[in-house]
């Protein structure tokens, strides 16, 4: 029998397995909206149950994971780096609810931001000098998850973010500084 490459890395690493009480979490199969998703996994312990073959997602002033994916519907781990550009900006086809952690016992989430409303400080965050985690609940509408990053209408924050968006929408509108996923290039 041969060994899948995954297979032989994982031999050369000692592991102690212990149990993982996920195996048993209840998830139910969708939800209403993005915030019955985000209460249901916060009520569950902010369950961390990775998506098959996780991507890790690299923007100019962030890095992102899922934490969590059932369906169209997914928590995703934002580390937001030090002073990042927050241009005003749209995630087109996906619901968002922002949740700032580290409020102590108290959890923020914003209103749900649906198509065609925007949000974004428009400007460099110059306080905030150390970076800060930040969670974003989804509902896609139009597709399958991959990263809100990529699903953008506005200003953009760097080449790094363009390069994410031509991959996942090589056909949308993306210029130096901005882009729009609901538009083509050739539309212009």
């Amino acid at each position: 029998m041969s060994m899948t490459q995954e297979e032989e890395i994982l031999s050369r690493v000692n592991f102690t397995k212990i149990y993982n009480p996920l195996t048993e979490l209840e998830i139910p199969e969708t939800w209403g909206n993005a915030f019955e998703f985000g209460k249901w996994w916060v009520d569950s312990g902010m369950p961390i149950v990775f998506p098959k073959d996780p991507e890790v997602f690299l923007s100019d002033d962030a890095t992102a994971v899922a934490l969590f994916r059932k369906g169209r519907f997914q928590i995703e781990l934002y580390l937001i780096h030090p002073q990042p550009k927050v241009p005003d900006h749209e995630h087109p086809g996906v619901e968002v609810i922002k949740c700032r952690m580290g409020l102590g016992s108290m959890l923020g989430f914003t209103d749900i931001l649906t198509d065609g409303q925007s949000h974004g400080a428009g400007q460099r965050l110059e306080a905030e000098k150390i970076g800060f985690p930040l969670i974003a609940i989804q509902e896609w509408k139009t597709r399958e998850p991959c990263t809100i990053a990529a699903m953008w209408k506005g200003n953009t924050v760097g080449p790094k973010q363009e390069a994410l968006i031509r991959r996942f929408h090589p056909d949308a509108y993306v210029v130096d500084g901005y882009a729009d996923i609901t538009r083509k290039m050739t539309d212009v």
